[in-house]
């Protein structure tokens, strides 16, 4: 049994690591990977809703909204990554007042990486647990980079 690690823990091994790098902050450029990255999520909800629903495209739809709303935000703090665990990490740490669980970021990163790497699809009743979860986390990113834009 692999022994998980704390954001702290993560986040210090990418640093010394030299993982994180300088990152410019453009609004304008933000305003439109936000744009997109929306349109994505309203597409994946829609899919949901179909009669023969394919839950693997649709979660990895929405874990792709939710690492991009993550790397929007790190930019905030003119930083960036492409080590999703390495994104997380930074958003728990460097956004505390978002409240989001760790635990959550890295489940639904390994259930996509299972599913990537591993071949293992993805269920409907997978998909039905992280779901409310997954909505919450990229409407509460959407609003905090609407606010940060300002």
């Amino acid at each position: 049994m692999v022994k998980e690690k704390t954001p702290e823990q993560v986040y210090d091994d990418l640093v010394s690591q030299g993982y994180y790098e300088e990152a410019n902050l453009d609004k304008s450029e933000i305003n439109k990977i936000l744009k997109m990255a929306l349109e994505d999520f309203k597409f994946g909800q829609q899919l949901r809703s179909l009669k023969n629903a394919n839950w693997r495209i649709i979660l990895n739809i929405h874990y792709d909204v939710l690492r991009e709303l993550c790397s929007l935000l790190m930019r905030f703090k003119k930083q960036k990554i492409s080590n999703h665990q390495g994104l997380f990490a930074f958003v728990i740490l460097n956004f505390k007042e978002l409240e989001f669980d760790w635990n959550f970021f890295e489940r639904i990163r390994t259930i996509r990486n299972k599913n990537k790497y591993l071949g293992i699809d993805i269920s409907r009743e997978v998909w039905k647990d992280i779901e409310f979860q997954i909505n919450l986390y990229i409407s509460t990113l959407e609003k905090e980079i609407v606010r940060l834009l300002k």
